[in-house]
């Protein structure tokens, strides 16, 4: 081992286990009792950032989001968004307004998950479709999709009057 060069034999000390009295790792410190670090510099006051401008809030208000890349929001998100977030005071009236139209945000959220996740597969379509078929063979089933599918059977009746 002696013939090997100094770099390569404090390597092979290493992967052998042996530590050389010498090395103290890099990434530890010494701490007092009182547990604060020697020489570490106080942290400096914190800075503020200039609220944004009108331009930029409208900016960031009428963005569209990235849907191609990201995915949307949960319905907790949408909700906790109505209870907690920042674009209202955190009492008053403004703040109820805000929690009842998270919660209307996150229905309408809600339906157009349920839409997007049964269009995401043909065969989902395909059993949501005959459930459909099947559903309108009942009258009393057939008045209440009429009353739900209203666009869907507008367009529907306008096919079939020819």
């Amino acid at each position: 081992m002696s013939a090997l060069p100094k770099k390569l034999t404090g390597l092979t000390d290493k992967l052998a286990g042996k530590a050389r009295s010498d090395e103290r790792p890099q990434h530890l410190r010494p701490v007092a009792d009182d547990g604060t670090v020697p020489g570490a510099t106080e942290p400096g006051p914190a800075v503020q950032p200039a609220p944004p401008s009108l331009l930029e809030r409208a900016r960031s208000e009428f963005t569209p989001p990235d849907i191609w890349s990201r995915g949307r929001p949960s319905l907790l998100d949408v909700v906790n968004h109505g209870r907690y977030g920042q674009q209202v005071p955190d009492e008053g009236l403004a703040r109820a307004a805000a929690k009842a139209w998270s919660w209307f945000a996150a229905l309408n959220a809600a339906v157009a998950y349920v839409w997007q996740w049964v269009t995401e597969r043909p065969s989902r379509t395909t059993i949501a479709v005959g459930l459909v078929v099947l559903a309108s063979l009942v009258p009393t089933a057939r008045a209440a999709l009429t009353v739900l599918l209203w666009p869907a059977h507008t367009v529907i009746e306008i096919l079939t009057d020819f």
